[in-house]
């Protein structure tokens, strides 16, 4: 879609963000892994013990939704769940030795993705695009 020169920001961004998504979603595709499953993977390998609450809102996902990609990965023996001490109720989630090896390949896509946008600036370049994205990212009001 292209509206002009009125958009041309948001359009670019929109562009680079679709090629990412491509990339990444080819290569996860490889290890039979979405998106919000590698993001788990690596929520978990960052939060060990984390429970089910504190994933949901990573993800920004309703806490059902969370439950399924967990109860998938479960099955596929790359995360357990623990009954915590204190709540009998809760569950903390870890990373099976399988998925501890998958962590480290899924790290990778986004290492050579990151390798891939970054070949054609600068190291200063890259500096100051970060910068401004940032305060985009900080002060622009997405809420409709």
């Amino acid at each position: 879609m292209d509206l002009g020169n009125d958009n041309e920001l948001v359009e670019t961004i929109f562009q680079v963000t679709r090629g990412e998504q491509h990339f990444i979603q080819k290569r996860l595709k490889q290890h039979h892994l979405n998106m919000r499953q590698a993001q788990t993977l690596n929520f978990i390998s960052h939060h060990p013990g984390a429970i089910q609450k504190e994933l949901s809102r990573y993800l920004g996902k309703p806490e059902a939704t969370t439950a399924n990609i967990i109860k998938a990965l479960e099955a596929r023996d790359l995360i357990s769940r623990q009954i915590t001490k204190d709540n009998e109720r809760q569950k903390q989630l870890f990373l099976a030795p399988e998925g501890q090896v998958l962590v480290q390949s899924v790290r990778q896509i986004f290492i050579d993705l990151e390798e891939r946008v970054s070949i054609p600036v600068t190291s200063e370049e890259k500096q100051v695009l970060l910068s401004l994205l940032t305060r985009i990212q900080t002060t622009a009001d997405f809420e409709p």
